[in-house]
Protein backbone atom coordinates (compact mmCIF):
# COMPACT_ATOMS: atom_id res chain seq x y z
CA UNK A 1 0.00 0.00 0.00
CA UNK A 2 2.85 2.35 0.89
CA UNK A 3 4.54 1.66 -2.46
CA UNK A 4 1.32 2.43 -4.36
CA UNK A 5 0.94 5.77 -2.58
CA UNK A 6 4.57 6.64 -3.30
CA UNK A 7 4.19 5.85 -7.02
CA UNK A 8 0.96 7.86 -7.23
CA UNK A 9 2.63 10.84 -5.55
CA UNK A 10 5.55 10.66 -8.01
CA UNK A 11 3.18 10.61 -11.00
CA UNK A 12 1.24 13.61 -9.68
CA UNK A 13 4.43 15.61 -9.11
CA UNK A 14 5.59 14.82 -12.65
CA UNK A 15 2.27 15.94 -14.15
CA UNK A 16 2.31 19.21 -12.19
CA UNK A 17 5.89 19.89 -13.34
CA UNK A 18 4.97 19.32 -17.00
CA UNK A 19 1.95 21.62 -16.73
CA UNK A 20 4.07 24.38 -15.17
CA UNK A 21 6.62 24.26 -17.97
CA UNK A 22 4.03 24.25 -20.76
CA UNK A 23 2.26 27.31 -19.30
CA UNK A 24 5.41 29.43 -19.10
CA UNK A 25 5.69 30.23 -22.79
CA UNK A 26 5.82 33.82 -23.99
CA UNK A 27 2.65 35.11 -25.60
CA UNK A 28 2.03 38.44 -27.31
CA UNK A 29 -1.05 40.57 -27.37
CA UNK A 30 -3.35 39.53 -30.19
CA UNK A 31 -1.27 36.47 -31.08
CA UNK A 32 -3.41 33.86 -32.80
CA UNK A 33 -0.44 31.64 -33.55
CA UNK A 34 3.15 31.45 -32.38
CA UNK A 35 4.78 33.06 -35.40
CA UNK A 36 5.74 36.45 -33.99
CA UNK A 37 9.18 37.75 -33.14
CA UNK A 38 11.16 37.86 -29.96
CA UNK A 39 10.43 40.61 -27.49
CA UNK A 40 12.58 43.56 -28.59
CA UNK A 41 11.59 45.93 -25.79
CA UNK A 42 15.20 46.15 -24.58
CA UNK A 43 16.27 47.33 -28.04
CA UNK A 44 13.58 49.97 -28.48
CA UNK A 45 15.50 53.21 -29.19
CA UNK A 46 15.00 56.35 -27.13
CA UNK A 47 13.50 58.13 -30.16
CA UNK A 48 10.89 55.41 -30.76
CA UNK A 49 7.25 55.41 -29.58
CA UNK A 50 6.06 53.14 -26.78
CA UNK A 51 6.91 49.51 -27.44
CA UNK A 52 4.05 47.19 -28.39
CA UNK A 53 4.33 43.44 -27.98
CA UNK A 54 5.87 41.64 -30.92
CA UNK A 55 7.04 44.77 -32.75
CA UNK A 56 10.18 44.40 -34.83
CA UNK A 57 9.99 47.02 -37.59
CA UNK A 58 9.30 50.76 -37.77
CA UNK A 59 8.66 52.71 -40.95
CA UNK A 60 9.35 56.42 -41.58
CA UNK A 61 7.06 57.59 -44.42
CA UNK A 62 8.78 60.97 -44.81
CA UNK A 63 12.11 59.39 -45.82
CA UNK A 64 10.80 55.97 -46.91
CA UNK A 65 13.15 54.25 -44.48
CA UNK A 66 12.71 51.30 -42.11
CA UNK A 67 14.25 50.44 -38.76
CA UNK A 68 14.86 46.82 -37.73
CA UNK A 69 14.88 46.28 -33.96
CA UNK A 70 16.29 42.78 -34.49
CA UNK A 71 19.53 44.04 -36.03
CA UNK A 72 19.41 47.67 -34.77
CA UNK A 73 19.80 48.96 -38.32
CA UNK A 74 18.11 51.52 -40.52
CA UNK A 75 17.18 50.18 -43.94
CA UNK A 76 17.04 52.70 -46.79
CA UNK A 77 16.99 52.62 -50.58
CA UNK A 78 20.00 53.93 -52.46
CA UNK A 79 20.54 53.52 -56.21
CA UNK A 80 18.04 50.68 -56.35
CA UNK A 81 19.58 48.73 -53.45
CA UNK A 82 18.51 48.43 -49.83
CA UNK A 83 21.36 49.38 -47.53
CA UNK A 84 21.63 48.48 -43.82
CA UNK A 85 23.30 51.02 -41.53
CA UNK A 86 23.37 51.61 -37.73
CA UNK A 87 22.75 55.36 -38.15
CA UNK A 88 20.91 57.44 -40.72
CA UNK A 89 23.05 58.39 -43.74
CA UNK A 90 24.21 61.98 -44.33
CA UNK A 91 21.40 62.66 -46.82
CA UNK A 92 18.98 62.49 -43.87
CA UNK A 93 21.15 64.46 -41.46
CA UNK A 94 18.41 67.07 -40.95
CA UNK A 95 15.76 64.44 -40.18
CA UNK A 96 14.68 64.59 -36.53
CA UNK A 97 14.05 61.09 -35.19
CA UNK A 98 12.66 62.44 -31.91
CA UNK A 99 9.70 64.14 -33.59
CA UNK A 100 9.27 61.92 -36.64
CA UNK A 101 5.96 60.29 -37.56
CA UNK A 102 6.47 56.53 -37.28
CA UNK A 103 4.43 53.55 -38.49
CA UNK A 104 4.61 50.46 -36.27
CA UNK A 105 4.65 47.67 -38.84
CA UNK A 106 2.37 44.64 -38.47
CA UNK A 107 4.20 42.06 -36.38
CA UNK A 108 3.37 39.28 -38.85
CA UNK A 109 5.42 40.93 -41.61
CA UNK A 110 9.01 39.93 -42.29
CA UNK A 111 11.47 42.30 -44.07
CA UNK A 112 8.82 44.87 -45.04
CA UNK A 113 11.20 46.75 -47.35
CA UNK A 114 10.94 43.84 -49.77
CA UNK A 115 7.29 44.88 -50.23
CA UNK A 116 7.94 48.62 -50.17
CA UNK A 117 5.31 49.48 -52.79
CA UNK A 118 2.59 48.64 -50.26
CA UNK A 119 3.97 50.96 -47.59
CA UNK A 120 4.72 53.72 -50.07
CA UNK A 121 1.13 53.72 -51.30
CA UNK A 122 -0.58 53.34 -47.92
CA UNK A 123 1.60 55.91 -46.14
CA UNK A 124 2.69 58.68 -48.56
CA UNK A 125 5.08 61.34 -47.35
CA UNK A 126 3.41 63.81 -44.96
CA UNK A 127 0.00 62.14 -45.39
CA UNK A 128 -0.64 62.44 -41.65
CA UNK A 129 -0.80 66.24 -41.84
CA UNK A 130 -4.13 66.17 -43.68
CA UNK A 131 -5.21 62.74 -42.49
CA UNK A 132 -4.79 63.50 -38.76
CA UNK A 133 -3.52 66.97 -37.88
CA UNK A 134 -5.98 69.13 -39.84
CA UNK A 135 -8.87 66.70 -39.42
CA UNK A 136 -9.24 67.28 -35.67
CA UNK A 137 -7.11 64.31 -34.62
CA UNK A 138 -4.24 66.08 -32.81
CA UNK A 139 -1.14 64.97 -30.90
CA UNK A 140 -0.56 61.96 -33.15
CA UNK A 141 2.89 60.39 -32.74
CA UNK A 142 2.48 57.62 -35.29
CA UNK A 143 0.31 54.73 -36.43
CA UNK A 144 0.12 51.17 -35.07
CA UNK A 145 -0.84 48.64 -37.75
CA UNK A 146 -1.49 45.95 -35.13
CA UNK A 147 -4.11 47.95 -33.24
CA UNK A 148 -5.26 49.80 -36.40
CA UNK A 149 -5.16 53.09 -34.55
CA UNK A 150 -3.07 56.20 -34.10
CA UNK A 151 -0.41 56.44 -31.39
CA UNK A 152 -0.33 59.68 -29.38
CA UNK A 153 2.26 61.77 -27.62
CA UNK A 154 2.27 61.81 -23.84
CA UNK A 155 1.24 64.89 -21.89
CA UNK A 156 4.85 65.75 -21.10
CA UNK A 157 5.68 65.52 -24.81
CA UNK A 158 2.85 67.64 -26.18
CA UNK A 159 5.29 70.38 -27.17
CA UNK A 160 6.60 68.01 -29.86
CA UNK A 161 3.19 67.76 -31.50
CA UNK A 162 2.51 69.42 -34.83
CA UNK A 163 0.02 72.20 -35.44
CA UNK A 164 -3.54 70.96 -35.81
CA UNK A 165 -7.04 72.16 -36.69
CA UNK A 166 -10.31 71.33 -38.46
CA UNK A 167 -9.56 72.70 -41.93
CA UNK A 168 -10.30 69.45 -43.76
CA UNK A 169 -13.58 68.95 -41.92
CA UNK A 170 -14.72 72.46 -42.87
CA UNK A 171 -13.70 71.86 -46.48
CA UNK A 172 -15.59 68.56 -46.60
CA UNK A 173 -12.56 66.35 -47.19
CA UNK A 174 -13.41 62.85 -46.01
CA UNK A 175 -10.98 60.10 -45.03
CA UNK A 176 -11.52 56.53 -43.92
CA UNK A 177 -10.73 55.93 -40.23
CA UNK A 178 -10.78 53.08 -37.76
CA UNK A 179 -13.41 53.11 -35.01
CA UNK A 180 -10.91 54.38 -32.43
CA UNK A 181 -9.57 57.17 -34.63
CA UNK A 182 -13.10 58.25 -35.56
CA UNK A 183 -14.04 58.35 -31.88
CA UNK A 184 -11.13 60.69 -31.16
CA UNK A 185 -12.09 62.94 -34.07
CA UNK A 186 -15.69 63.20 -32.89
CA UNK A 187 -14.67 63.97 -29.30
CA UNK A 188 -12.15 66.63 -30.34
CA UNK A 189 -14.69 68.23 -32.67
CA UNK A 190 -17.18 68.36 -29.79
CA UNK A 191 -14.57 69.88 -27.45
CA UNK A 192 -13.61 72.52 -30.01
CA UNK A 193 -17.28 73.50 -30.46
CA UNK A 194 -17.62 73.84 -26.68
CA UNK A 195 -14.27 75.64 -26.40
CA UNK A 196 -13.02 72.94 -24.04
CA UNK A 197 -9.36 71.95 -23.90
CA UNK A 198 -8.23 68.45 -24.86
CA UNK A 199 -5.05 66.73 -23.67
CA UNK A 200 -2.94 63.96 -25.22
CA UNK A 201 -3.55 61.68 -22.23
CA UNK A 202 -7.31 61.96 -22.72
CA UNK A 203 -6.92 61.02 -26.37
CA UNK A 204 -4.77 58.03 -25.45
CA UNK A 205 -7.59 56.76 -23.25
CA UNK A 206 -10.32 57.45 -25.80
CA UNK A 207 -8.35 55.65 -28.52
CA UNK A 208 -7.43 52.63 -26.35
CA UNK A 209 -3.74 53.07 -27.18
CA UNK A 210 -2.69 51.24 -24.01
CA UNK A 211 -3.95 47.99 -25.51
CA UNK A 212 -0.94 45.84 -26.40
CA UNK A 213 1.60 48.31 -25.02
CA UNK A 214 4.43 46.82 -23.01
CA UNK A 215 4.58 48.46 -19.59
CA UNK A 216 7.72 46.82 -18.24
CA UNK A 217 9.92 49.36 -16.49
CA UNK A 218 13.22 47.63 -17.28
CA UNK A 219 15.83 50.13 -18.52
CA UNK A 220 16.69 50.03 -22.20
CA UNK A 221 20.14 48.67 -22.95
CA UNK A 222 23.00 51.07 -23.45
CA UNK A 223 23.86 49.25 -26.67
CA UNK A 224 20.66 50.49 -28.26
CA UNK A 225 21.08 54.18 -27.45
CA UNK A 226 24.79 54.15 -28.22
CA UNK A 227 24.21 53.06 -31.82
CA UNK A 228 21.74 55.79 -32.65
CA UNK A 229 22.38 59.26 -33.86
CA UNK A 230 21.60 62.08 -31.44
CA UNK A 231 19.23 64.41 -33.24
CA UNK A 232 18.89 68.08 -32.39
CA UNK A 233 15.99 68.03 -29.95
CA UNK A 234 15.13 71.65 -30.66
CA UNK A 235 14.66 71.02 -34.36
CA UNK A 236 11.23 70.04 -35.60
CA UNK A 237 10.72 67.50 -38.35
CA UNK A 238 10.06 69.27 -41.63
CA UNK A 239 6.43 69.11 -42.73
CA UNK A 240 6.60 71.49 -45.67
CA UNK A 241 4.81 70.62 -48.91
CA UNK A 242 4.80 72.26 -52.31
CA UNK A 243 1.03 71.94 -52.69
CA UNK A 244 -2.03 70.56 -50.94
CA UNK A 245 -2.20 66.80 -51.11
CA UNK A 246 -4.94 65.00 -53.00
CA UNK A 247 -5.62 61.39 -52.08
CA UNK A 248 -7.69 59.49 -54.58
CA UNK A 249 -7.19 56.00 -53.17
CA UNK A 250 -9.11 54.56 -50.22
CA UNK A 251 -6.01 52.79 -48.91
CA UNK A 252 -4.29 55.96 -47.67
CA UNK A 253 -3.71 55.69 -43.93
CA UNK A 254 -5.08 52.15 -43.79
CA UNK A 255 -2.93 49.25 -42.53
CA UNK A 256 -1.14 47.21 -45.17
CA UNK A 257 -2.90 43.91 -45.73
CA UNK A 258 -0.44 41.13 -44.93
CA UNK A 259 -0.02 38.92 -47.98
CA UNK A 260 1.26 35.31 -47.63
CA UNK A 261 4.59 36.21 -49.27
CA UNK A 262 5.14 38.98 -46.72
CA UNK A 263 5.26 36.57 -43.81
CA UNK A 264 8.37 34.78 -44.99
CA UNK A 265 9.52 31.61 -43.27
CA UNK A 266 8.06 31.85 -39.76
CA UNK A 267 9.63 28.60 -38.55
CA UNK A 268 12.80 29.22 -36.63
CA UNK A 269 12.49 32.97 -37.07
CA UNK A 270 13.22 33.79 -33.45
CA UNK A 271 16.35 31.65 -33.31
CA UNK A 272 17.71 33.12 -36.53
CA UNK A 273 17.33 36.75 -35.46
CA UNK A 274 20.68 36.99 -33.74
CA UNK A 275 22.50 35.55 -36.74
CA UNK A 276 20.77 38.15 -38.92
CA UNK A 277 22.61 40.86 -36.99
CA UNK A 278 25.95 39.29 -37.94
CA UNK A 279 25.05 38.89 -41.59
CA UNK A 280 23.72 42.45 -41.70
CA UNK A 281 26.97 43.80 -40.31
CA UNK A 282 28.81 41.88 -43.00
CA UNK A 283 26.59 43.52 -45.62
CA UNK A 284 27.44 46.90 -44.09
CA UNK A 285 31.14 46.25 -44.67
CA UNK A 286 30.55 45.47 -48.31
CA UNK A 287 28.42 48.56 -48.82
CA UNK A 288 30.52 50.99 -46.76
CA UNK A 289 32.31 53.59 -48.75
CA UNK A 290 29.66 53.76 -51.44
CA UNK A 291 28.21 57.11 -52.29
CA UNK A 292 24.89 57.97 -50.66
CA UNK A 293 24.50 61.36 -52.31
CA UNK A 294 21.85 60.13 -54.74
CA UNK A 295 18.84 58.14 -53.68
CA UNK A 296 17.45 55.43 -55.96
Amino acid sequence: MQNAITKLTTVLIALITVLCFTSCGTSYYGAAENNYYDNYYDYNPAWAPDYYFGTRYYYFPDIETYYDLGTRNFVYLNNGRWLFVPTLPPIYAAFNLNNAFIVIVNRSVYTPWMHHHYYNSHYPRYYYIDYYDFSNIPYVRGYNENGRRAVYWREAERNRAREWGDRNIREGRKFKYSTDDRRVQQEVTRRVAQRTAVSPEELRQIANTEEGRMTTTRPRTARTSARQTTPNTTQRTSTSRSAETNYYGGEIGQPVKVQPQMRGNTSGRSSSTRSEGTSTRNREKTTSGRSSDSRR
